[in-house]
């Protein structure tokens, strides 16, 4: 697959087995055949599962994300395992039970091996946190493109444990810490063998690890938040009070103008709106004013700045994450738009 969306799909691997599958269609096939032709439809269907991406965001939009450890066995692992949990869905949905009579009850090879352990423990983890089946959290995860796959996980955790303690405007970096708080054990997996029993069992622990590191970084947010409730409260009414308010419409009535036009500018402080409020709508020296001028609009306690670089020690650019809805249909065709990249770069080599 290229960065630009195109997948090209290995002739021998995909395009033979699948081509002689419909040429042979609906006659019976030894268990070898039918192999060749579920594992074809693996690869076809987790390259499309790649492609998928939130609203306003594609495939192309976080060139460099792939490029960190963490990001890539995540991106995989994650991918993989929606291509497991969903393909004989895929495959009743094309109707390809009939084309290949038996091909639903054949087993799938497993493609990123060592990196499906770690994702399965954490989803199972995150899972039981937030009230969803593993399923559910891996279907969240894998709608969107690689640089926010971290965010959705993190948005879980974040709705269930911080959002009603945790001011608006410290939402987004609360958000960003638990999720760089999930890229270390992660990255660890990137170099773990597949048929190494023992490293399959380490990646599941790193899973489990990454799921830990989040919910210390919730408790440290959490515990910061939880005595500092007054700043929370203040900083939330500023947000309010900077929105544009409502405009009374003018029922002066109309009056027509001299004709010799009044050079002299009025220079009589309108104070039928402004009164004698401060610029940002709050009365001057009012608790209020008081208490943002003192603590500060960001002061958002330790770590209030998270890691702004990509690759594996960022979480990419803050984005519009869509992890609190329910994902579309796997027999959707991919959301967002497509732009064009630089080069043809490798993203998967199913």
């Amino acid at each position: 697959m290229t960065w630009d969306g195109t997948i090209l799909y290995h002739p021998q691997d995909v395009i033979e087995p699948l081509q002689d599958m419909f040429d042979r269609a609906y006659l019976q096939h030894d268990d070898e055949t039918l192999d060749r032709y579920r594992e074809a439809l693996r690869n076809l269907f987790h390259e499309n599962i790649h492609l998928l991406a939130g609203p306003g965001t594609s495939l192309a939009f976080p060139l460099d994300a792939y490029e960190g450890r963490a990001y890539k066995v995540f991106e995989e692992g994650v991918t993989e395992r929606a291509t497991q949990n969903e393909l004989d869905n895929f495959i009743d949905e094309l109707g390809l039970e009939q084309i290949a009579p038996g091909i639903r009850r054949r087993q799938s090879l497993q493609a990123y091996a060592a990196y499906t352990p770690a994702v399965d423990a954490f989803s199972t983890a995150v899972g039981a946190d937030v009230g969803l089946e593993p399923s559910e959290v891996i279907q969240r995860i894998a709608v969107v493109n690689t640089a926010e796959k971290f965010k959705v996980a993190a948005e879980l955790l974040y709705t269930k444990h911080l959002s009603q303690l945790v001011p608006e405007t410290a939402r987004a970096d609360a958000i960003s810490r638990i999720a760089e708080a999930m890229h270390g054990p992660f990255a660890a997996v990137y170099d773990y063998d597949k048929n190494d029993p023992s490293d399959l069992r380490m990646a599941g622990l790193a899973g489990r690890s990454a799921f830990r590191n989040a919910t210390a970084e919730i408790q440290t947010i959490a515990e910061h938040w939880a005595g500092n409730q007054d700043l929370r409260r203040a900083l939330d009414a500023g947000l309010g009070a900077t929105m544009t308010p409502h405009r009374t419409p003018d029922r002066t009535p109309h009056r027509t103008p001299d004709r010799t036009p009044d050079r002299t500018p009025d220079r009589t402080p309108d104070r039928t709106q402004h009164g004698s409020r401060a610029s940002d709508g709050s009365e001057p020296n009012s608790p209020q004013t008081k208490g943002l001028h003192s603590e500060g609009a960001h002061s958002q306690g330790p770590h209030s700045q998270g890691p702004q670089s990509g690759g594996q020690g960022s979480d990419g650019p803050a984005q519009g994450g869509q992890g609190s809805s329910r994902p579309p249909s796997w027999s959707a065709a991919p959301g967002g738009h497509r732009r064009s990249a630089p080069g043809p770069t490798r993203l998967s080599r199913d």
